[in-house]
């Protein structure tokens, strides 16, 4: 998060620089600057962390349980299995196991439920238990999960992807309505200032800024509004 809230506080910093170029006022800036802060760290931040967690969790899960069936299925070691499943771990998720080390194995895996709120590790639980009481071939006793989680990931790799595009997309059609507007106030610098004495003029530059709010407001909800389908797995 610490790059993200960089980055923001640029923009920030850059849009209100604008404000001040377009509207020669100073007081826009200042207004400018905290409407997006306040936005920002009451929810936009909010918002963003979670949808960063979520997609970390999906994709921490499929790891896990792929590296755990696998190893589990050469070594036939729970301890060895475990481990498999935390090299590509997290830190957050780190940052539970260390709290968990004085359990037995079954004991840690029933305990990560609570990191990892998905339906496939649920069903991965499931399994485990069969195995415990059944024995068998790991690999065939969880072939429908393993495929399961992998859809799952390929899903989410997908919806990611495609959002990020779009991501790309509406910065670059905000920079380019940001950089007319500031090529209208050199191009027509002397009709320009002459505008900017009418106050409904003043009003509407700073509509354009709420506007540009409203709209990341929009994206924001569809970029983070994160949908991933699981199905039903029957052993």
């Amino acid at each position: 998060m610490k790059k993200i809230d960089l980055t923001f506080l640029i923009s920030i910093i850059i849009i209100s620089l604008s404000g001040l170029l377009v509207t020669n006022l100073f007081y826009i800036p200042l207004i400018i600057a905290t409407v997006y802060l306040a936005y920002y760290f009451i929810y936009m931040r909010k918002k963003v962390k979670a949808y960063i967690y979520r997609v970390e969790e999906i994709h921490a899960c499929y790891n896990f349980i792929n590296s755990f069936v696998i190893s589990l299925s050469v070594k036939d070691s729970y301890d060895e299995a475990y481990a498999s499943g935390l090299r590509l771990a997290p830190k957050a998720m780190l940052e539970e196991t260390n709290e968990i080390e004085n359990m037995t194995i079954i004991e840690r895996l029933k305990f990560l439920r609570q990191y990892f709120n998905l339906g496939m590790y649920k069903m991965f639980l499931n399994i485990i238990n069969l195995y415990q009481e059944q024995g068998g071939s790991i690999l065939n006793i969880s072939e429908g999960l393993v495929r399961e989680c992998t859809r799952v990931e390929k899903d989410l790799n997908e919806t990611t992807s495609v959002s990020k595009r779009h991501l790309v997309e509406y910065i670059i059609l905000w920079i380019l309505s940001f950089m007319i507007v500031v090529f209208l106030r050199f191009a027509l610098s002397s009709f320009y200032f002459q505008m900017l004495k009418l106050p409904i003029f003043v009003v509407f530059l700073t509509l354009f800024y709420l506007l540009f709010l409203v709209s990341s407001h929009l994206f924001l909800l569809q970029f983070t509004s994160l949908t991933i389908k699981e199905d039903t797995i029957n052993e």
